[in-house]
Order: C-alpha cells, then structure tokens, then sequence
C-alpha cells in the first residue's frame, strides 16, 4: 500500500474516533429526553465507593512517581 494511501485511511480512522463521543453523547440525549422518568440520582454509597477508589488511585500514582524519580 502506497504512502498516500496509508494516510488517507489513518485519517478516516481518526475522523471516524473524533465522531464516536459525539455519537454517544446524542444516544445519551435522546434517552434523556425520551425517558425523563428512568433519571434517578446517584446513591451516596456509590458516590463514597468513587471517592475512595479516586482517592486510593491518586495515592498510587504518587507512590510510583517516587519509585520512577
């Protein structure tokens, strides 16, 4: 495969991955907006869950800095 061609399907590629967030954003709007009823909040157990998985996450990623440094 020429070089010209190469390009031209790695730039299809990243025009096809620039559209897939937008895609899933519209899919996400449309059900909102379709299905109001099905929101609900999210439990403050998972919110507690997501903090500390955050917080455990930060925590290892200061860590292996200090390994690597």
């Amino acid at each position: 495969m020429s070089k010209s061609k190469v390009s031209v399907a790695l730039l299809a590629i990243e025009r096809e991955a620039q559209e897939a967030p937008k895609a899933i954003l519209e899919l996400v709007h449309t059900d909102i907006t379709d299905n109001p009823e099905r929101l609900q909040p999210i439990p403050a157990s998972l919110l507690s869950r997501m903090a500390d998985l955050r917080a455990r996450a930060q925590a290892n990623r200061k860590r292996t800095v200090l390994f690597e440094g």
